[in-house]
C-alpha cells in the first residue's frame, strides 16, 4: 500500500522535529547535569579550602585514638563545625593513610578509616604532591542519596607549607532534584511540541488531500462521462491551477460530444430516408421475383442488410438525442418479468432456457430507459450464451435490495470476458463483434449515471454477470 500525503508529510516534519527536539532535550539535560555538577565541585572544594586553613596539620597529625577530649582537638573541631554549618557540608580532615584526624560527621573517632576518600585515591594524589584542590566524582551514600566531595590540602601550619593532611567538604548532590525538575519539563513542552506538530501536519494534510479527492472525483466523474457537473475548488494555489485546467478540459470534451451528437444525428438523419426508399424498392423487387427465384435470395440478403444499417442509424439516432431520465415510481419485478418475457423469443430460438427472479422492489427511475438497459443487458446474455445450452438456465435475471440499493442483475453461463475487454466495453463504438455499434453497454452506463447508479461485471468460472444498482425509491426519496 502506497504511504498517504499525511504519512508522507508526518515522515517529513513531524518525524524531524520530534528527533531533533528529543536530541535537544539530551544535550541540554547532559549539558544541565555537567555545569550543576562542576558548580557543586567549585563550591565543595572552596569550602574544603576555606576550612583547610583554619586549622593547624601539625597538631592534627599527632592526636591518636582516645585525644577526642583534648582541648586543641575541641578547638579545631569548632573551627570545622562553624564552617560546615556555613557551607551546609560535612567536613573530614585524613592522612595519606585515610585515617581520620577530625569530621564534624557525629561519633566518628579518630584514627577511623576514611573508606571513601580511597575511591577518590587518583584525584587525591594531586592534592597531596601537588596541593591542588580536586572535587571527586558523584557517588552515592549508604542512605541512597548522591554526593560529591571536595578536597583541599592541609598544610603543616602558618609557617610550614608541608602538605601533612587533606580536608573533604562533602555535601548531597542536590541538583539531581532540579534536573529532575528540567526533564519534566523538557517532557511536557516535549508533549506539547508533538501535539502541535502533529495538529499541524493533520491540518495541512487536510488542506491537500480535501482539493485532491475532490479533484480525483471529479476525474472519475468525467471518466464516466459525466460532463455536467463543473470542477470547483476555491483555492488559488497549485490545486486551484489544476482544477481550473480539469474544466477547461471538461468543457472541451463536453463540446466535441456535443458536436459527436450533433453529428451523429445529422447523419441518422441522411441516411435513414435512402434506407427507407431502398428498403421500399427492395420489397418491389422481391414480389416482382417469382418463387423459386435464385436472385430472392440475394435480395433477401440486402434485405437483411438493409434493416442492419436501420438498427445501426437508429442506435446513432438515439445516441445522439438521449434526453435525462423522467423519473417516477417503477415497479422492478414487474420490469424484470416484463423484459425476461421480451427475451424469451430470441433465447427459445437459440435453445437457451431463461429464468427470473425478484424480490418486491421499488426504484425512482425513467421505466423506458430502465427497460432499455435491461434488455440489451438480456439481449447480450442471449449472445454471449449461445452454443452453452443445456436442462438448467443459461440465463437469469433477478432482482435483489442491498442495503439501501436495488441490484438489477442479468446473468448468463458463456465464455469470460477478458481483463482488457473489460475495461473498455464500456467506451461508446467498442465492440468485439463483426456487426456491432458498440454503444448498448455504452447506453446502459449512461442510463444508470443518469439515474444516480452504476454498472458492475462480473465475469469468471464460465459466468458473466452484469449488475445495474440504483437507489431504493424510499432511500432516493430520503436523500
Amino acid at each position: 500500500m502506497r504511504p498517504t500525503i499525511l504519512v508522507k508529510l508526518l515522515l517529513a516534519f513531524a518525524l524531524p522535529t520530534v528527533v531533533l527536539f528529543g536530541l535537544f532535550a539530551v544535550v541540554a539535560h547532559e549539558v544541565t547535569r555537567r555545569e550543576l555538577d562542576a558548580e557543586l565541585g567549585t563550591r565543595l572544594t572552596t569550602a574544603a579550602a576555606s576550612a583547610a586553613i583554619q586549622v593547624r596539620g601539625k597538631y592534627l597529625v599527632e592526636l591518636g585514638p582516645g585525644d577526642e577530649e583534648d582541648r586543641g582537638y575541641q578547638n579545631a573541631l569548632r573551627k570545622l563545625e562553624a564552617v560546615a554549618a556555613a557551607t551546609g557540608a560535612r567536613l573530614y580532615v585524613f592522612d595519606r593513610d585515610f585515617a581520620l584526624r577530625a569530621a564534624t560527621e557525629p561519633g566518628i573517632a579518630i584514627g577511623t578509616r576514611y573508606f571513601q576518600a580511597e575511591l577518590d585515591r587518583h584525584e587525591l594524589g594531586r592534592v597531596f604532591t601537588g596541593g591542588a584542590p580536586v572535587a571527586s566524582v558523584t557517588f552515592e551514600g549508604a542512605d541512597g542519596r548522591m554526593y560529591k566531595a571536595g578536597y583541599a590540602p592541609v598544610r603543616a601550619s602558618e609557617d610550614d607549607p608541608a602538605i601533612v593532611l587533606a580536608m573533604a567538604a562533602q555535601a548531597p548532590a542536590g541538583y539531581f532534584a532540579r534536573l529532575a525538575e528540567l526533564r519534566r519539563s523538557l517532557i511536557l513542552w516535549g508533549a506539547v511540541l508533538i501535539t502541535v506538530v502533529l495538529a499541524a501536519t493533520v491540518i495541512a494534510a487536510a488542506l491537500v488531500t480535501r482539493p485532491v479527492r475532490t479533484l480525483a472525483a471529479s476525474a472519475e466523474r468525467i471518466g464516466a462521462g459525466d460532463l455536467a457537473a463543473p470542477v470547483v475548488i476555491g483555492s488559488r494555489d497549485e490545486l486551484g491551477l489544476l482544477a481550473a485546467t480539469m474544466d477547461d478540459m471538461r468543457r472541451q470534451l463536453a463540446g466535441r460530444e456535443r458536436a459527436l451528437q450533433q453529428m451523429l444525428a445529422g447523419i441518422a438523419h441522411e441516411v435513414r430516408n435512402p434506407l427507407a426508399g431502398m428498403a421500399l424498392f427492395v420489397g418491389i423487387l422481391r414480389d416482382e421475383l417469382a418463387e423459386g427465384d435464385e436472385r430472392r435470395g440475394h435480395v433477401d440478403r440486402i434485405a437483411r442488410e438493409l434493416g442492419y444499417l436501420e438498427r445501426v442509424v437508429h442506435d446513432f439516432a438515439d445516441y445522439a438525442r438521449r434526453s435525462r431520465p423522467e423519473l417516477a415510481a417503477v415497479d422492478v419485478r414487474d420490469l424484470v418479468d416484463e423484459v425476461t418475457q421480451l427475451v424469451r423469443a430470441d433465447a427459445d430460438a437459440a435453445g437457451l432456457a431463461v429464468a427470473s427472479d425478484s424480490d418486491d422492489l421499488r426504484v425512482r427511475a425513467d421505466r423506458a430507459q430502465l427497460r432499455r438497459a435491461l434488455l440489451n443487458l438480456a439481449r447480450n446474455a442471449v449472445q454471449a450464451a449461445t452454443g452453452h445450452g443445456g436442462g438448467a438456465p443459461q440465463i437469469r435475471l433477478a432482482a435483489r435490495r442491498r442495503g439501501d440499493d436495488a441490484v438489477l442483475e442479468v446473468w448468463n453461463r458463456g465464455p469470460e470476458i477478458p481483463d482488457d475487454i473489460r475495461g473498455r466495453m464500456f467506451e461508446p463504438f467498442f465492440t468485439t463483434r463483426e456487426k456491432g455499434t458498440g454503444l448498448g453497454l455504452a447506453f446502459v452506463r449512461d442510463i444508470a449515471q443518469d439515474h444516480g447508479g452504476r454498472v458492475e461485471v462480473d465475469s469468471s468460472g464460465g459466468e458473466t454477470a452484469f449488475r445495474v444498482i440504483l437507489p431504493l425509491a424510499s432511500a432516493a426519496g430520503a436523500a
